[in-house]
């Protein structure tokens, strides 16, 4: 196993370029799915729905069963809107599983290694897009769905070799190229998912149909080799960054209770805004699809244009005015006043006989600003109230990766539970009643966020 040369400069910006690369490759086979999930989820619904010994319709009939138990049966009934209940089950599973796996990942990558467990996680995700390659049946898509969710410990590790491999003054500027990988795959992998999802591989290979071919093949098919590439990209050059353990040592140290309430609004605050626009935003693709009819090229176009947007803010806008002009807090404030001003605009463009066209792309205009905003401003105000501690001063650079550690952890969780309830909502009182809601709660945690987190001026970018 080639161990990293920590006296090389040249190696550690080497290896921050090989972690960049990989991670971009993993990022694109992510995103190619996204703009295809709803007439994929439509696709197996048409071929299962009825069908009662089957997964999907089983599935479906309990929750029709729910529909009627809560009186709701005749309040909305959209084109496909099962499929909108469907997608949010799988989002929010997917990212459960991430974030129950998450601390198993972490804590076996600082004893056996970052290499070691990444190339493992790397196996776990080619089986997960194998599976979906030949997956003809919704069973199959399900668990190409859990693999893939219990292998995600990709974007987690290499934040941690980029650590390892720099100090505190170019620590930033590494983990910014994490942040660029992610603009570059929410901009590009949509756009090809479905460019793919145009080539069925059953009229070139019709003879593969009975191993599993199915329309979604091609993109599939697209994101195994991705992945397959990285593996072997991880394989070659990536060095082993893990440091030589020291003695474990527990280090006591007073920490000031005013810190430690601050921490505690942030994590309330956090989860409250990730619970709701990760619900909301995940919701998009389907109420295009759904009060909209897009293809997956207009899928495509959509993710791609706030991709774009989101990138321009973060560079453009949040890097030059954060901390100089705009405080923690206000940069919050304005991204999640933005989504409140864009979820109503997306309730109206739910509603035909309001031009919902035009409302459509104000309503996604205002997530994209939220996305490029909130997150960052959190993350800094979390590490500037961890350095606010008291403590030695060696400690600080551990106690602002553990602060940073568990406020991610705090977005996993909102996002393991967002999309179920946003796509609930949406499919059991429809659009409207949904992002007018979403609108309403987004509000009260802009509210909260004004009156109890602290107004810092110093924002520490992440």
């Amino acid at each position: 196993m080639t161990k990293l040369d920590r006296s090389s400069t040249v190696t550690r910006s080497k290896t921050v370029r090989v972690v960049f690369f990989a991670l971009l490759l993993d990022l694109l086979s992510f995103t190619l799915i996204l703009p295809l999930l709803p007439r994929l989820l439509d696709h197996y619904r048409i071929q299962e729905g009825s069908v009662d010994n089957s997964l999907l319709g089983w599935t479906l009939q309990r929750a029709n069963d729910l529909r009627l138990f809560l009186g709701a049966g005749d309040t909305y009934r959209g084109r496909a809107v099962d499929v909108v209940l469907l997608g949010g089950g799988l989002g929010s599973l997917f990212s459960l599983l991430q974030y129950l796996v998450s601390p198993t990942i972490g804590r076996l990558a600082d004893v056996h290694g970052r290499r070691r467990i990444l190339l493992l996680s790397m196996v776990g995700n080619i089986i997960s897009c194998g599976i979906w390659v030949i997956a003809r049946s919704f069973r199959l898509f399900l668990l190409a769905r859990v693999v893939g969710g219990l292998s995600e410990g990709n974007v987690q590790l290499s934040m941690a070799i980029i650590t390892d491999v720099t100090d505190s003054s170019s620590r930033s500027r590494g983990l910014a190229m994490v942040g660029i990988a992610f603009a570059v795959a929410f901009t590009t992998g949509p756009a090809l998912g479905a460019y793919m999802a145009s080539i069925d591989l059953r009229d070139i290979f019709p003879w593969m149909m009975e191993w599993g071919l199915n329309p979604y093949s091609a993109p599939a098919m697209i994101s195994l080799l991705l992945v397959s590439l990285e593996a072997i990209y991880l394989y070659l050059y990536l060095p082993e960054t893990l440091p030589a353990q020291k003695p474990f040592q527990k280090k006591v140290q007073a920490e000031d209770p005013s810190s430690h309430s601050t921490l505690s609004r942030i994590h309330t605050a956090y989860f409250s805004f990730l619970l709701l626009f990760s619900g909301m935003e995940f919701t998009l693709t389907f109420l295009t699809f759904d009060a909209h009819g897009f293809t997956h090229g207009q899928q495509g176009a959509l993710l791609c244009y706030m991709g774009i947007l989101s990138a321009l803010l973060q560079g453009g806008y949040v890097r030059r005015v954060a901390g100089k002009r705009v405080s923690e807090r206000s940069l919050a404030l304005q991204g999640i006043v933005s989504c409140t001003l864009g979820l109503l605009a997306l309730a109206l463009s739910a509603s035909t006989s309001l031009g919902g066209a035009r409302w459509l792309w104000v309503g996604v205009t205002g997530v994209s600003v939220a996305s490029a905003t909130v997150v960052n401003a959190f993350n800094a105000l979390a590490s500037a109230s961890s350095s606010s501690a008291k403590g030695p001063a060696q400690d600080g650079e551990e106690k602002t990766g553990e602060v940073l550690g568990k406020i991610r952890s705090t977005g996993q969780l909102g996002r393991a539970f967002g999309p179920l309830l946003a796509c609930g909502l949406y499919w059991s009182l429809g659009p409207i009643v949904c992002y007018t809601l979403g609108a309403i709660l987004m509000a009260l945690v802009g509210r909260y966020v004004h009156q109890r987190l602290p107004e810092r001026v110093h924002l520490k970018q992440a």
